[in-house]
């Protein structure tokens, strides 16, 4: 009752409480009608407007928190988790008002005194929007919701959560403008990247002409092609994904899927030739020319690798289109992209391929490991064999 005596007697002459208020509340407190009262109090902008004229910070939270725990106390599921979301949405409103901080730090209570999955997941997109445009230090790594929004935590909690596909793509969705801030370390681009994939990951075969599935898949391409290098690994599938697949169905974004193929295993001369027809597809896609030329080079020097143990200076420098005495410099940069392991010899003008991602995987790729396999296995062989006439010499010198 102290509580909602005080919501109505702190409200602004601009929205007062009605005189009806607090005897409204009174009757769903003698009735036991928790979803009631939680209701009229949230119905009542004067009522809203008082919990945000606390002082501090502290004092809206405490107050937040005697309405928040008035959800413990109703019965019905559904019903506490509708509420929920109004307590959340109600509040969040808050946040337009300038009030944004005080608003955030109530969000981040309910959050933690929930325990359903689906109401955390929704609680959360909400703070991590909210966060970005009134804390969005908050979301950096060393941040206090950082944490949250790295990709290896929230599939844990999702797991934890066992929640719907379509709560996840919302979520995901929430994480992604978030990072737009500009506020955010750089750091965050290749998290962005990873998030663009998950939300990508959510639309299958039956969903992938989507608008919604459409716009993740030209998002997670022009990402993929930004930078091809620090998320080799997680973007090596990403042409066969269905979204991805329907990308070259569209008119406007079919040259896109042509450009993100010669990405993902094309060599320089492949994408020179492609701009030189299509001169305005990087302006386009907001991609800049020296970065996918310098990625290109790299990425053509792992296919180079790929089907070559030894290559020639010469080789190198006509595959990237650079002068021969900057190979040794490419090669290294190759090296520290973590996506070939290679020495040279300097005196030959050899690179030395020891191992290198592969960029592409058909029967061409399986044809070449059969027969590096064939070779293996007759190695083995030999030695084998050798091992055996030597036993065999050994146990006639010893008789």
């Amino acid at each position: 009752l102290r509580i909602i005596h005080l919501l109505a007697t702190n409200s602004s002459a601009s929205t007062p409480c009605p005189t009806t208020f607090v005897p409204t509340c009174e009757a769903c407190i003698a009735n036991a009608d928790a979803s009631g009262l939680l209701n009229t109090i949230l119905d009542e902008p004067g009522a809203v407007r008082s919990l945000f004229g606390f002082e501090t910070v502290e004092e809206c939270v405490g107050a937040f928190s005697l309405l928040a725990s008035l959800l413990d106390r109703i019965s019905d599921a559904q019903e506490s988790q509708r509420m929920t979301l109004k307590l959340a949405d109600t509040m969040g409103a808050g946040g337009g008002n300038g009030d944004g901080k005080k608003c955030l730090a109530m969000l981040v209570a309910l959050y933690n005194f929930r325990s359903d999955g689906s109401e955390k997941c929704h609680l959360l997109a909400k703070i991590v929007t909210l966060a970005a445009s009134v804390s969005p230090e908050l979301l950096n790594s060393s941040g206090a919701l950082g944490t949250f929004i790295e990709p290896q935590t929230l599939k844990v909690l999702e797991g934890q959560w066992n929640i719907e596909v379509a709560e996840r793509r919302n979520l995901y969705k929430a994480v992604i403008g978030a990072m737009d801030t500009e506020a955010l370390d750089a750091t965050k681009a290749k998290t962005k990247q990873q998030f663009l994939l998950l939300h990508l990951s959510t639309f299958d075969e039956s969903s992938a002409f989507e608008p919604e599935a459409l716009e993740a898949a030209r998002n997670a391409a022009v990402g993929a092609i930004r930078d091809p290098v620090s998320l080799f690994n997680e973007q090596r599938g990403i042409i066969r994904i269905p979204a991805i697949q329907a990308l070259g169905k569209k008119k406007d974004t079919k040259l896109l899927l042509k450009l993100l193929e010669i990405f993902s295993s094309g060599k320089l001369e492949d994408f020179l030739s492609f701009l030189s027809t299509n001169p305005n597809i990087l302006t386009q896609f907001n991609l800049v020319h020296e970065e996918c030329i310098r990625y290109m080079r790299i990425l053509s020097l792992c296919s180079l690798a790929d089907e070559h143990e030894e290559i020639p200076y010469a080789a190198v420098a006509s595959t990237l289109q650079v002068p021969l005495e900057d190979v040794e410099s490419w090669v290294i940069s190759g090296v520290s992209s973590g996506l070939l392991v290679a020495k040279m010899d300097q005196l030959q003008q050899l690179v030395m391929v020891e191992r290198c991602v592969v960029r592409k995987f058909g029967i061409e790729q399986w044809k070449l490991l059969q027969t590096k396999m064939d070779a293996w296995k007759s190695n083995v062989r030999g030695i084998l064999e050798g091992l055996k006439r030597s036993q065999a010499i050994q146990a006639q010198l010893a008789v």
